[in-house]
Protein backbone atom coordinates (compact mmCIF):
# COMPACT_ATOMS: atom_id res chain seq x y z
CA UNK A 1 0.00 0.00 0.00
CA UNK A 2 1.76 3.32 -1.45
CA UNK A 3 0.11 5.45 1.31
CA UNK A 4 0.08 3.32 4.74
CA UNK A 5 2.72 4.76 7.40
CA UNK A 6 6.10 3.27 7.37
CA UNK A 7 9.84 3.52 7.67
CA UNK A 8 12.05 4.49 4.70
CA UNK A 9 15.95 4.11 5.26
CA UNK A 10 17.70 5.63 2.33
CA UNK A 11 21.63 4.77 1.57
CA UNK A 12 21.72 3.29 5.34
CA UNK A 13 25.92 2.53 5.25
CA UNK A 14 26.11 2.08 9.14
CA UNK A 15 28.88 -0.40 9.82
CA UNK A 16 28.95 -2.87 7.07
CA UNK A 17 25.65 -2.35 5.22
CA UNK A 18 26.34 -0.82 1.88
CA UNK A 19 23.84 1.89 0.75
CA UNK A 20 20.99 -0.35 1.26
CA UNK A 21 17.42 1.39 0.58
CA UNK A 22 14.45 0.06 2.67
CA UNK A 23 11.29 0.85 3.41
CA UNK A 24 9.09 -1.13 6.43
CA UNK A 25 5.27 -0.93 7.14
CA UNK A 26 5.15 -0.08 10.71
CA UNK A 27 2.07 -1.86 12.70
CA UNK A 28 3.76 -5.24 11.12
CA UNK A 29 5.53 -8.00 12.96
CA UNK A 30 8.82 -7.84 10.96
CA UNK A 31 11.39 -10.28 11.00
CA UNK A 32 14.80 -9.77 10.00
CA UNK A 33 17.38 -12.89 9.39
CA UNK A 34 20.34 -13.87 7.38
CA UNK A 35 23.72 -15.16 8.19
CA UNK A 36 26.32 -14.31 10.58
CA UNK A 37 27.94 -11.39 9.42
CA UNK A 38 25.21 -10.25 6.70
CA UNK A 39 24.21 -6.31 9.00
CA UNK A 40 20.98 -8.03 11.01
CA UNK A 41 22.35 -6.30 14.16
CA UNK A 42 23.32 -3.07 12.10
CA UNK A 43 20.17 -2.67 10.46
CA UNK A 44 17.93 -4.12 13.84
CA UNK A 45 19.94 -2.36 16.52
CA UNK A 46 22.42 0.23 15.02
CA UNK A 47 20.03 1.53 12.46
CA UNK A 48 16.69 1.83 13.36
CA UNK A 49 16.81 1.56 17.30
CA UNK A 50 19.74 3.98 17.48
CA UNK A 51 17.79 6.97 14.93
CA UNK A 52 14.34 6.13 17.26
CA UNK A 53 15.87 6.59 20.77
CA UNK A 54 17.60 9.66 19.69
CA UNK A 55 14.90 10.88 17.98
CA UNK A 56 13.11 10.47 21.08
CA UNK A 57 16.10 11.68 23.92
CA UNK A 58 15.93 14.85 21.45
CA UNK A 59 12.46 15.86 22.47
CA UNK A 60 13.58 16.18 26.40
CA UNK A 61 15.03 19.37 27.58
CA UNK A 62 18.67 19.49 27.63
CA UNK A 63 18.86 19.07 31.45
CA UNK A 64 17.00 16.04 31.29
CA UNK A 65 19.39 14.86 28.13
CA UNK A 66 22.38 15.15 30.39
CA UNK A 67 21.17 11.89 32.40
CA UNK A 68 20.40 9.61 29.58
CA UNK A 69 22.17 7.48 27.19
CA UNK A 70 23.26 9.61 23.94
CA UNK A 71 23.46 7.12 20.93
CA UNK A 72 25.38 8.09 17.67
CA UNK A 73 23.47 9.40 14.62
CA UNK A 74 23.33 5.92 12.16
CA UNK A 75 25.17 6.78 9.14
CA UNK A 76 22.26 7.00 6.15
CA UNK A 77 21.51 9.34 4.05
CA UNK A 78 17.53 10.03 5.27
CA UNK A 79 15.53 7.75 7.63
CA UNK A 80 12.06 8.81 7.54
CA UNK A 81 8.63 7.86 9.78
CA UNK A 82 10.91 6.42 12.69
CA UNK A 83 9.36 6.18 15.45
CA UNK A 84 10.15 5.61 19.42
CA UNK A 85 11.86 2.73 19.79
CA UNK A 86 12.56 -0.07 22.46
CA UNK A 87 15.10 -2.45 21.87
CA UNK A 88 14.99 -5.93 23.95
CA UNK A 89 18.66 -7.66 23.81
CA UNK A 90 19.95 -10.60 24.40
CA UNK A 91 21.33 -11.44 27.59
CA UNK A 92 22.83 -13.66 29.87
CA UNK A 93 19.93 -12.56 32.80
CA UNK A 94 19.90 -13.94 36.54
CA UNK A 95 17.31 -16.54 36.37
CA UNK A 96 15.00 -16.52 39.59
CA UNK A 97 11.69 -18.64 40.34
CA UNK A 98 10.21 -15.38 39.72
CA UNK A 99 11.48 -14.95 36.10
CA UNK A 100 9.24 -15.03 33.23
CA UNK A 101 9.69 -14.07 29.68
CA UNK A 102 8.69 -10.64 30.67
CA UNK A 103 11.15 -10.00 33.18
CA UNK A 104 14.49 -11.61 30.88
CA UNK A 105 13.48 -9.41 28.37
CA UNK A 106 12.98 -6.64 30.52
CA UNK A 107 9.86 -5.85 28.59
CA UNK A 108 7.37 -6.18 32.05
CA UNK A 109 9.20 -2.78 33.29
CA UNK A 110 7.17 -1.46 30.10
CA UNK A 111 4.01 -3.04 30.56
CA UNK A 112 3.66 -2.38 34.41
CA UNK A 113 3.67 1.77 33.22
CA UNK A 114 1.57 0.56 30.35
CA UNK A 115 -1.28 -1.29 32.82
CA UNK A 116 -1.34 1.69 35.00
CA UNK A 117 -2.25 4.16 32.31
CA UNK A 118 -4.71 2.10 30.74
CA UNK A 119 -6.44 0.04 33.18
CA UNK A 120 -10.21 1.30 34.56
CA UNK A 121 -11.75 0.51 37.72
CA UNK A 122 -14.85 -0.54 38.61
CA UNK A 123 -17.13 -0.14 42.23
CA UNK A 124 -17.15 -3.30 44.03
CA UNK A 125 -20.90 -2.34 44.60
CA UNK A 126 -22.72 -0.90 41.73
CA UNK A 127 -20.21 -2.20 39.29
CA UNK A 128 -20.19 1.39 37.76
CA UNK A 129 -17.07 2.81 36.02
CA UNK A 130 -14.94 4.60 38.32
CA UNK A 131 -12.44 7.06 36.97
CA UNK A 132 -11.76 10.95 37.95
CA UNK A 133 -13.75 13.02 36.14
CA UNK A 134 -13.09 17.37 35.55
CA UNK A 135 -15.31 19.99 35.39
CA UNK A 136 -14.53 19.91 31.20
CA UNK A 137 -15.53 15.83 31.03
CA UNK A 138 -18.71 16.36 33.81
CA UNK A 139 -20.00 19.11 31.89
CA UNK A 140 -19.51 17.75 28.39
CA UNK A 141 -20.96 14.41 29.58
CA UNK A 142 -24.23 16.49 30.61
CA UNK A 143 -24.73 18.20 27.55
CA UNK A 144 -24.55 14.97 25.78
CA UNK A 145 -27.33 13.21 27.60
CA UNK A 146 -29.16 15.49 29.83
CA UNK A 147 -29.26 18.36 27.51
CA UNK A 148 -32.84 20.61 27.79
CA UNK A 149 -32.91 19.82 31.71
CA UNK A 150 -32.54 22.29 34.34
CA UNK A 151 -30.45 20.88 37.14
CA UNK A 152 -29.16 22.65 40.81
CA UNK A 153 -25.80 22.36 40.84
CA UNK A 154 -24.91 21.50 44.56
CA UNK A 155 -21.43 21.05 47.08
CA UNK A 156 -21.87 18.33 50.32
CA UNK A 157 -21.09 19.82 53.46
CA UNK A 158 -20.81 18.53 56.45
CA UNK A 159 -23.01 19.98 59.06
CA UNK A 160 -20.92 18.87 62.11
CA UNK A 161 -18.00 21.85 62.97
CA UNK A 162 -14.02 20.90 62.59
CA UNK A 163 -12.47 20.14 65.32
CA UNK A 164 -8.59 21.20 65.65
CA UNK A 165 -8.12 18.53 68.27
CA UNK A 166 -9.88 15.78 66.98
CA UNK A 167 -12.72 15.47 69.82
CA UNK A 168 -16.35 14.45 68.95
CA UNK A 169 -18.49 17.62 68.20
CA UNK A 170 -21.97 17.82 68.29
CA UNK A 171 -23.70 18.81 64.94
CA UNK A 172 -25.00 22.24 64.58
CA UNK A 173 -27.79 23.17 64.35
CA UNK A 174 -29.83 24.34 61.53
CA UNK A 175 -29.81 28.09 62.33
CA UNK A 176 -26.72 28.05 63.23
CA UNK A 177 -25.54 25.96 59.82
CA UNK A 178 -27.64 28.29 57.56
CA UNK A 179 -26.54 31.35 59.53
CA UNK A 180 -22.35 29.85 58.15
CA UNK A 181 -23.73 29.07 54.76
CA UNK A 182 -25.23 32.87 54.81
CA UNK A 183 -21.47 33.96 55.89
CA UNK A 184 -20.29 32.31 52.85
CA UNK A 185 -22.39 33.76 50.75
CA UNK A 186 -25.16 30.74 50.56
CA UNK A 187 -28.51 31.53 50.26
CA UNK A 188 -29.70 28.58 49.10
CA UNK A 189 -29.11 24.51 50.35
CA UNK A 190 -31.18 21.34 49.05
CA UNK A 191 -32.51 19.60 52.13
CA UNK A 192 -34.85 16.48 52.69
CA UNK A 193 -36.16 16.93 49.12
CA UNK A 194 -36.53 20.53 48.66
CA UNK A 195 -34.91 24.12 47.98
CA UNK A 196 -34.58 25.49 51.37
CA UNK A 197 -33.38 29.35 51.94
CA UNK A 198 -30.81 30.21 54.40
CA UNK A 199 -32.36 33.55 55.51
CA UNK A 200 -35.99 32.23 56.28
CA UNK A 201 -36.93 30.01 59.67
CA UNK A 202 -36.09 26.17 59.52
CA UNK A 203 -38.84 24.12 60.95
CA UNK A 204 -36.86 21.42 61.40
CA UNK A 205 -34.68 20.29 64.11
CA UNK A 206 -31.90 18.44 63.31
CA UNK A 207 -29.98 18.44 59.66
CA UNK A 208 -28.54 15.27 58.36
CA UNK A 209 -24.74 14.55 58.29
CA UNK A 210 -24.28 16.10 55.16
CA UNK A 211 -26.54 18.96 53.19
CA UNK A 212 -26.22 19.34 49.80
CA UNK A 213 -25.15 23.05 49.15
CA UNK A 214 -27.01 24.64 45.70
CA UNK A 215 -24.20 26.90 43.74
CA UNK A 216 -26.49 27.66 40.87
CA UNK A 217 -29.59 26.97 38.95
CA UNK A 218 -29.31 26.76 34.91
CA UNK A 219 -30.34 24.95 32.43
CA UNK A 220 -28.12 22.45 30.31
CA UNK A 221 -27.75 23.80 26.98
CA UNK A 222 -24.80 24.42 24.81
CA UNK A 223 -25.15 28.50 25.17
CA UNK A 224 -24.74 28.07 28.92
CA UNK A 225 -21.68 25.60 29.00
CA UNK A 226 -19.40 28.16 29.71
CA UNK A 227 -21.76 29.10 33.74
CA UNK A 228 -22.10 25.07 33.73
CA UNK A 229 -18.51 24.31 33.49
CA UNK A 230 -17.59 27.44 35.98
CA UNK A 231 -20.41 26.29 38.58
CA UNK A 232 -18.98 22.55 38.38
CA UNK A 233 -15.66 23.87 38.73
CA UNK A 234 -16.01 25.80 41.77
CA UNK A 235 -18.66 23.31 43.35
CA UNK A 236 -15.55 20.49 42.81
CA UNK A 237 -13.32 22.43 45.05
CA UNK A 238 -15.51 23.11 48.08
CA UNK A 239 -17.12 19.91 48.05
CA UNK A 240 -13.48 18.21 47.93
CA UNK A 241 -13.49 16.56 44.58
CA UNK A 242 -17.76 16.07 44.96
CA UNK A 243 -20.31 17.37 42.99
CA UNK A 244 -24.26 16.17 42.74
CA UNK A 245 -26.50 17.54 40.10
CA UNK A 246 -30.25 17.35 41.34
CA UNK A 247 -33.60 17.77 38.88
CA UNK A 248 -35.02 19.90 40.96
CA UNK A 249 -38.67 18.81 40.04
CA UNK A 250 -38.18 14.75 39.99
CA UNK A 251 -35.76 14.54 42.72
CA UNK A 252 -33.13 12.88 40.88
CA UNK A 253 -29.14 12.90 41.13
CA UNK A 254 -26.52 12.76 38.82
CA UNK A 255 -23.50 12.64 41.42
CA UNK A 256 -19.85 13.07 39.86
CA UNK A 257 -16.21 12.82 42.08
CA UNK A 258 -12.85 13.97 40.94
CA UNK A 259 -11.26 10.89 42.27
CA UNK A 260 -10.75 8.00 42.32
CA UNK A 261 -14.10 7.62 44.33
CA UNK A 262 -17.53 5.35 43.34
CA UNK A 263 -20.26 8.68 43.77
CA UNK A 264 -23.16 6.85 43.72
CA UNK A 265 -21.62 4.16 46.26
CA UNK A 266 -19.40 6.81 48.30
CA UNK A 267 -16.67 4.02 48.15
CA UNK A 268 -12.94 5.13 47.45
CA UNK A 269 -11.16 2.91 44.59
CA UNK A 270 -7.04 2.64 44.92
CA UNK A 271 -6.03 4.36 41.47
CA UNK A 272 -4.01 1.83 39.25
CA UNK A 273 -0.13 2.53 40.06
CA UNK A 274 2.63 0.11 38.69
CA UNK A 275 2.73 -1.82 42.21
CA UNK A 276 -0.62 -3.01 41.57
CA UNK A 277 0.71 -5.23 38.19
CA UNK A 278 3.96 -6.42 40.07
CA UNK A 279 4.20 -9.90 41.90
CA UNK A 280 7.35 -8.16 43.73
CA UNK A 281 5.21 -6.18 44.91
CA UNK A 282 2.39 -7.31 48.54
CA UNK A 283 -0.20 -5.58 46.40
CA UNK A 284 0.38 -7.24 42.79
CA UNK A 285 1.25 -10.79 44.10
CA UNK A 286 -1.02 -13.65 43.99
CA UNK A 287 -2.06 -14.13 47.38
CA UNK A 288 -1.68 -17.98 47.12
CA UNK A 289 1.81 -17.98 46.04
CA UNK A 290 3.23 -14.74 46.95
CA UNK A 291 4.15 -13.96 43.21
CA UNK A 292 6.50 -17.52 43.16
CA UNK A 293 4.53 -19.48 41.03
CA UNK A 294 3.92 -22.39 43.58
CA UNK A 295 1.87 -22.61 46.38
CA UNK A 296 3.15 -26.11 49.44
CA UNK A 297 0.38 -28.47 50.42
CA UNK A 298 -1.19 -31.26 50.35
CA UNK A 299 -1.43 -33.53 47.50
CA UNK A 300 -3.69 -37.17 48.66
CA UNK A 301 -3.14 -38.35 45.33
CA UNK A 302 0.88 -38.83 46.89
CA UNK A 303 0.14 -39.65 50.42
CA UNK A 304 -2.26 -42.17 49.24
CA UNK A 305 -2.00 -43.14 46.06
CA UNK A 306 -3.53 -46.42 46.49
CA UNK A 307 -7.02 -46.63 48.09
CA UNK A 308 -7.96 -50.20 47.36
CA UNK A 309 -5.31 -50.96 50.21
CA UNK A 310 -6.23 -51.63 53.72
CA UNK A 311 -5.16 -49.10 56.51
CA UNK A 312 -3.28 -52.14 58.05
CA UNK A 313 -1.95 -52.92 54.60
CA UNK A 314 -0.58 -49.29 54.07
CA UNK A 315 -2.55 -47.42 52.62
CA UNK A 316 -1.22 -44.51 54.26
CA UNK A 317 2.21 -44.40 52.12
CA UNK A 318 4.43 -42.52 54.36
CA UNK A 319 3.08 -43.78 57.73
CA UNK A 320 5.21 -47.38 56.05
CA UNK A 321 8.88 -46.34 56.50
CA UNK A 322 11.45 -44.57 58.57
CA UNK A 323 10.49 -42.59 61.66
CA UNK A 324 6.97 -42.23 60.77
CA UNK A 325 6.08 -45.92 61.76
CA UNK A 326 5.06 -44.67 64.77
CA UNK A 327 2.39 -42.94 63.08
CA UNK A 328 1.05 -46.20 61.75
CA UNK A 329 0.34 -47.80 64.91
CA UNK A 330 -0.74 -44.52 66.34
CA UNK A 331 -3.62 -45.41 63.90
CA UNK A 332 -4.10 -48.61 64.24
CA UNK A 333 -4.51 -48.39 67.65
CA UNK A 334 -6.91 -45.41 67.35
CA UNK A 335 -8.75 -47.70 64.57
CA UNK A 336 -9.36 -50.18 67.19
CA UNK A 337 -11.06 -47.49 69.58
CA UNK A 338 -13.33 -46.35 67.04
CA UNK A 339 -14.29 -49.96 65.56
CA UNK A 340 -12.51 -49.02 62.24
CA UNK A 341 -12.32 -52.06 60.28
CA UNK A 342 -8.63 -51.84 59.18
CA UNK A 343 -8.63 -54.78 56.69
CA UNK A 344 -11.15 -53.51 54.65
CA UNK A 345 -10.20 -51.44 51.57
CA UNK A 346 -9.67 -48.12 52.67
CA UNK A 347 -11.84 -46.35 49.55
CA UNK A 348 -14.91 -49.30 50.77
CA UNK A 349 -15.30 -47.83 54.55
CA UNK A 350 -17.57 -45.05 55.33
CA UNK A 351 -17.26 -41.76 54.58
CA UNK A 352 -17.33 -40.72 58.17
CA UNK A 353 -14.48 -43.66 58.43
CA UNK A 354 -12.25 -42.00 56.00
CA UNK A 355 -12.16 -38.47 57.29
CA UNK A 356 -11.62 -39.44 60.96
CA UNK A 357 -8.92 -41.32 59.34
CA UNK A 358 -7.73 -37.87 57.39
CA UNK A 359 -8.74 -35.36 59.78
CA UNK A 360 -8.73 -36.60 63.33
CA UNK A 361 -10.28 -36.29 66.57
CA UNK A 362 -12.61 -33.53 66.25
CA UNK A 363 -14.65 -31.80 69.30
CA UNK A 364 -11.68 -31.44 71.11
CA UNK A 365 -9.57 -27.83 71.49
CA UNK A 366 -6.36 -29.07 71.29
CA UNK A 367 -3.35 -28.49 69.40
CA UNK A 368 -1.64 -31.54 67.63
CA UNK A 369 0.87 -32.10 70.45
CA UNK A 370 -1.56 -32.13 72.87
CA UNK A 371 -3.88 -34.82 70.89
CA UNK A 372 -0.76 -37.05 70.52
CA UNK A 373 0.17 -36.24 74.24
CA UNK A 374 -3.03 -38.08 75.14
CA UNK A 375 -2.89 -41.02 72.98
CA UNK A 376 -5.88 -39.08 70.73
CA UNK A 377 -5.39 -39.72 66.81
CA UNK A 378 -4.16 -36.47 65.41
CA UNK A 379 -5.07 -37.49 61.62
CA UNK A 380 -3.17 -37.50 58.67
CA UNK A 381 -3.39 -33.72 57.82
CA UNK A 382 -2.14 -33.16 61.88
CA UNK A 383 0.83 -34.95 60.95
CA UNK A 384 1.45 -33.22 58.09
CA UNK A 385 0.76 -29.82 59.87
CA UNK A 386 3.47 -30.79 62.75
CA UNK A 387 5.65 -31.40 59.83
Amino acid sequence: MPHSPRIRLQGVTQNNLKGIDLDLPTGSLIVVTGPSGSGKSSLAFDTIYAEGQRRYVETFSPYTRQFLDRMDKPQALSIEGIPPAIAIEQSNSVKTTRSTVGTITEINDYLKLLMARASTASCPDCKRPVLPESAESISAALLTGLAGRRFLVTFPVTTRSESGDGTEVPPRTPADFFTFLQEQGYLRAWVNGSVHRTDEPFTLKRLSPVVQVIQDRLEINPLESGRLTEAIETALRLGKGRVTLIDPETGEEFPHSSAWHCAHCDVDIRPPSPGLFSFNNPLGACPACRGFGRVIGLDYERIMPDRSLSISGGVVKPFQSGQSRECQRDLLRACAAHDIDVHLPFEELPEADQKFVINGEKGANLSIEELWDNNLWYGVDGFFQWM
